[in-house]
């Protein structure tokens, strides 16, 4: 019995990293994954319009776009949390992914179910903390500022 429900997209134009991926995602007993797969930056920002998912696996060699540029696209559409998949973590690239808001990032070559596992829960516990804290925010803002100017028991009209 899966203790969570998480909806995935998964954006890898390889058809077989998006096979092992998604073999991966769909052997976790504890969470039951949804699974949505584009192959392509703009296959990937229809879904995102269609339905957010609530965590995002991004390769960071696409056809029509690299990673980055359409990390930028994905957080005009989303909040979802990105998890950066790159077969070669340049530093300069991570450290621009970083400063773009990635949730983490995985190195291809090390990417087992256990590492990627870890780095979809932690991606879902950051967004679920960002939800929270956005919708706390929110309501503090639309409550209506207390002034102590309440009138006092017996004081006013009598």
């Amino acid at each position: 019995m899966a203790l969570r429900k998480a909806v995935i997209l998964l954006i890898e134009d390889s058809e077989i990293d998006r096979s092992l991926y998604g073999r991966y995602l769909r052997d976790w007993a504890d969470i039951d994954v949804t699974l949505i797969e584009a192959p392509t930056a703009k296959a990937a920002l229809e879904e995102c319009r269609k339905s957010p998912p609530d965590c995002i696996l991004l390769d960071y060699r696409l056809p029509d776009m690299d990673g980055l540029e359409l990390l930028e696209k994905l957080k005009r559409v989303t909040d979802a949390p990105v998890i950066l998949i790159t077969g070669q973590p340049a530093p300069m690239m991570l450290t621009r992914a970083q400063s773009l808001g990635i949730a983490g990032y995985l190195w291809k070559e090390v990417a087992g179910s256990a590492r990627l596992r870890e780095a979809v829960l932690t991606a879902l516990r950051v967004g679920v903390l960002a939800v929270v804290t956005t919708s706390a925010r929110a309501d503090a803002l639309a409550a209506p500022a207390r002034t102590g100017s309440a009138p006092r028991a017996g004081s006013a009209g009598t």
